[in-house]
């Protein structure tokens, strides 16, 4: 069970796991947003960002022998708070390397890289500001110095949005950028199950 929106708007801190539907009951069909004149609209943009990858999966399930091209799903961002009618959906995906590497080159594999060729025109499109973060397994985690460079990349870039999505911009600044004195961590985020 999600916890509700604290008195700031946002979830208590943390990273919340959720299914897909879950995430929708909570975000576009709860009662507090019954009037949003933009939920409703966002999230089947989502699902329209999502499909190619969906569909990807599809056609090539037996040369993925099971491997989901999205490993995972984080939402972020004002679209995870109590804000109405947001303007977007702040999204990281965790795209499987593995799996990646298996569809690359095959026919309607281009959605791969244009999926996150222009943040500006996949918001205007979708309503969706994605994110990507090349995920792969990696079992020796408490051996960073055997890390091969695309883990390091891996675990920084992971860490990063995962600090960046428990980060609440300060109010009264004209500089928005994250600083030293945002870094506290200060609202929660999802972590949607595909």
């Amino acid at each position: 069970m999600l916890p509700p929106f604290a008195s700031t708007g946002h979830l208590p801190l943390g990273r919340y796991s959720v299914s897909f539907d879950e995430a929708e009951k909570m975000l576009v069909s709860a009662p507090e947003f019954e009037e949003s004149s933009t939920r409703t609209e966002l999230w089947d943009g989502l699902h329209d960002y999502l499909d190619p990858f969906l569909t990807l999966e599809d056609t090539y399930g037996d040369d993925l022998g099971g491997l989901p091209l999205i490993h995972g799903l984080w939402l972020g961002g004002s679209f995870v708070s109590a804000k109405l009618d947001p303007g977007n959906i702040d999204a990281t995906v965790l795209v499987d390397t593995r799996a990646e590497h298996v569809v690359r080159g095959k026919p309607g594999s281009k959605w791969l890289t244009t999926a996150f060729q222009s943040r500006d025109r996949l918001k205007e499109k979708f309503g969706v500001s994605p994110l990507r973060i090349g995920y792969r397994p990696v079992a020796h985690i408490f051996e960073p110095d055997s890390f091969t460079p695309d883990e390091r990349t891996y675990f920084t870039q992971r860490g990063v949005w995962d600090d960046w999505w428990q980060r609440c911009r300060l109010p009264d600044q004209d500089d928005r950028s994250p600083s030293e004195e945002s870094a506290a961590p200060a609202r929660g985020y999802l972590e949607v199950r595909l």
